[in-house]
């Protein structure tokens, strides 16, 4: 079981020195170096570390914000780590996953995440009702008459597909979205023929 490490700093001119230092300490075998803002969303030390990491690897870092852009991008991390049966090491804030704490620390990041995902869930229904009660068109339902629309212009006119998207003021490709979800074969150019004819 390989025991991988990361650090990060924000600039060529700061040093790795007390990262570097804690995780020869811990006896990491390999370590990605990074030199980037943490707020950049591309890391490629990062990805490399990650992707050389299988199930039952150790993953450690010096600190959290050495590692996450913020609490979402933390979480989502911790959810692969968990999925994927990785143990998390940060050094400075004491969290070891292969400690009952470590694997209480999970636990409550887990707990975090559903939370997050239940909040967003409540203000979209808060969102809709709202808009319903204003009496504001969603446009959910409109789509789905355009694309009934659409579907029995093709099967039952010479329309093109470019003059039904025209017609039903939709896309092209939407209408080939809807025929795959329905299932509908497209028609070869001799059945279009043989309809005008």
């Amino acid at each position: 079981m390989a025991i991988i490490g990361y650090m990060r700093v924000s600039t060529p001119q700061q040093k790795f020195d007390s990262q570097e230092r804690a995780l020869h300490q811990y006896g990491v075998d390999v370590i990605y170096k990074e030199h980037i803002s943490g707020l950049s969303t591309e890391r490629g030390e990062l990805d490399k570390a990650l992707a050389s990491l299988r199930s039952g690897d150790t993953f450690v870092i010096f600190k959290l914000d050495r590692l996450a852009r913020g609490t979402k991008h933390l979480l989502t991390l911790m959810e692969h780590f968990d999925e994927q049966g990785i143990h998390f090491v940060s050094i400075q804030n004491n969290i070891d996953t292969t400690t009952a704490m470590g694997r209480f620390f999970f636990t409550v990041m887990g707990a975090f995440s559903e939370m997050e995902t239940e909040i967003i869930r409540e203000r979209v229904k808060a969102g809709l009702e709202a808009a319903r009660h204003k009496g504001t068109p969603l446009g959910r339902p409109t789509m789905e008459k355009q694309g009934e629309q659409a579907i029995e212009l093709y099967q039952s006119s010479e329309l093109s597909v470019s003059e039904i998207a025209i017609q039903c003021n939709i896309s092209v490709p939407t209408i080939y979205n809807y025929l795959r979800q329905y299932n509908i074969p497209k028609k070869q150019p001799h059945q279009r023929r043989s309809m005008i004819s």
